[in-house]
């Protein structure tokens, strides 16, 4: 009977340890489960996973309406909105990240990175509307300190204006440059008169010979190559490792064979007026129609009649005269390479053979072709 009732006993204990285990145990888990929804709570109302979410959808997207907004006020007159989109979807195709900027008062902000470089601003602010799935006002949530609300972007900014490069080239002033088929104004001129390498000898005797000027852009969105059309709108395909020769156009068969006519007179009267065999002002006189009247050479040859009566030349025939070539520069003005071989008599030398080099600067209104400006060389 004794025994029975131990036994009786001790099955009652177990029993009872074993519920109590299990009230226990029931007890933990529930707790546990407890924390466990309230650390995803937490997790879940944390910014970061906001931003992660909004990161990710603007990785996918490449777009939002703040993005389309920013594009549409930056200023990109030779390029469409849509053009300007592309280059931001491939910037953003890089890769986008964040970092905390700042916060505080139910607020984060946080710097939008592409490539490590700041690019745009998110401000978050706690959504007043959300409703935790625990009451975080029940103990023991009320003692903790931590708020369950989730967050909801409030403002975006961007800022491409890293974005943003400039074309610049230096063109011939009778030249225009074009950017995606918008032709540049005057107002994109930064600089003008940039002398021409290949006549750089040449400025120091005519103000008039062409120039260039130089053209900035400044609101290129990516990368555009600039088109360049000469005086006659035809595409000029720029050699940036030539010097200006470039821009220099060969002369026609028409324009060389009045240039020749004009060397075969010139050079002659020249010679024989520097060379002082006739009389000054007839030598003069017979230069003249060769003459650009009050330029340069003009004064020059004018300057000489006084010292040319002592020349002790007695005769000078002139042998050759050619024109080796000529470089058309626009605007009516040639540059003729000319050589002429002569033969003088003086007295105290006897007889002289010369070979005279000259380059001229030539004018050419209509049919008449007068000399500006000439150098020995």
């Amino acid at each position: 009977m004794a025994n029975r009732k131990a036994r009786r006993g001790k099955l009652i204990y177990a029993l009872c340890l074993y519920a109590w285990c299990f009230v226990l145990i029931a007890a933990a888990f529930f707790a546990l489960s407890r924390v466990w929804e309230y650390a995803a709570e937490y997790e879940a109302s944390r910014p970061e996973q906001a931003m992660r979410r909004y990161v990710a959808d603007l990785s996918e997207e490449l777009w939002d309406e703040g993005i389309a907004e920013t594009v549409a006020a930056m200023p990109h007159e030779v390029q469409t909105d849509e053009e300007v989109a592309d280059h931001v979807r491939e910037m953003l195709r890089n890769g986008v990240s964040f970092v905390r900027k700042g916060g505080g008062s139910g607020r984060a902000v946080y710097t939008l990175l592409c490539n490590g470089r700041p690019f745009g601003t998110v401000t978050l602010a706690e959504d007043p509307s959300y409703v935790p799935r625990i009451d975080v006002s029940r103990f023991p949530w009320s003692v903790l300190p931590w708020s369950l609300k989730t967050w909801k972007v409030e403002s975006e900014e961007f800022d491409f204006n890293g974005l943003y490069s400039s074309v610049e080239v230096v063109v011939p002033e009778t030249f225009s440059v074009w950017l995606n088929g918008v032709r540049l104004g005057e107002d994109c001129i930064v600089e003008r008169g940039i002398l021409f390498d290949a006549l750089a000898d040449y400025y120091k005797y005519y103000d008039g010979l062409p120039t260039k000027v130089r053209y900035r852009f400044d609101n290129v969105i990516g990368r555009l190559v600039p088109e360049i059309r000469d005086e006659n709108g035809e595409v000029f395909s720029l050699d940036r490792g030539r010097d200006d020769s470039q821009f220099i156009k060969p002369c026609s068969e028409e324009e060389l064979e009045r240039l020749a006519d004009f060397t075969a007179g010139f050079t002659v009267n020249y010679l024989k007026y520097v060379s002082g065999v006739n009389d000054p002002n007839y030598g003069y006189q017979k230069l003249s129609p060769y003459l650009l009247a009050g330029s340069e050479l003009d004064e020059r040859m004018k300057g000489m009649l006084d010292g040319l009566s002592w020349s002790h030349t007695s005769s000078i025939t002139v042998d050759t005269s050619r024109l080796n070539g000529a470089l058309a520069l626009g605007g009516g003005f040639y540059v003729c390479d000319m050589t002429a071989r002569a033969s003088t008599f003086s007295m105290g030398k006897g007889q002289e053979w010369t070979v005279s080099n000259m380059r001229v600067i030539v004018e050419k209104k209509n049919d008449d072709v007068r000399a500006l400006a000439l150098e020995l060389y």
